[in-house]
């Protein structure tokens, strides 16, 4: 090499020093300037990643200790214990319970709420009870309940009404077939 060569060579390293060294200065800077905000995000970042894997693993640990009483309560429906888990851990598995114990009980879980309403209107023959249940669109026995309206209005001798009840029921309605039997029975009425 000769020394022209040499000389460029060691220009070069040392401008690579230098940008190197300007670049260290402006990262050492702009920490200096930015320290407690890279700091504190740092923290909350570090908090958040530890707060999620938290409320999961307790989340995990309720939905055990309510499935563990859930599974104690269907063998033993007088353990006061299991019951009282199960409530503080899970609201919506303690409702559900609750309906299986009585299917008249009136719960705010979708699906079981139109469930009770209708079994207990079922039960107290009630019309209008059947008519509130049949109005809402996600109801799914809405078939059968109007089935079952028509039914009881037709023991009560509204065979007219029963008639018009029974037209609401779709053909393609796996209820059509009892449909149509209560239509042949309330032609001669």
């Amino acid at each position: 090499m000769s020394l022209k060569d040499n000389v460029d060579y060691i220009k070069k390293e040392i401008s690579a020093e230098e940008s190197y060294m300007e670049n260290f200065f402006k990262i050492e800077k702009f920490f200096k300037k930015y320290k407690k905000s890279i700091i504190a995000l740092t923290i909350i970042i570090i908090v958040s990643v530890i707060g999620y894997y938290i409320s999961s693993y307790i989340t995990q640990q309720n939905k055990l200790h309510a499935n563990i009483a859930l599974n104690t309560l269907l063998k033993n429906p007088n353990d006061t214990e299991a019951l009282a888990v199960l409530e503080a851990k899970n609201k919506k598995l303690f409702e559900i319970y609750q309906y299986r114990q009585d299917d008249t009980k009136v719960t705010n879980i979708t699906y079981f709420k139109e469930l009770a309403l209708y079994t207990k209107a079922i039960k107290e023959n009630d019309i209008e009870g059947l008519n509130s249940v049949t109005q809402k669109q996600e109801f799914l026995l809405k078939d059968f309940a109007l089935f079952n309206k028509a039914l009881i209005q037709a023991q009560e001798n509204k065979y007219v009404e029963a008639k018009e009840t029974l037209k609401l029921i779709s053909d393609n309605s796996e209820v059509s077939p009892l449909a149509k039997m209560l239509e042949h029975f309330l032609l001669t009425k």
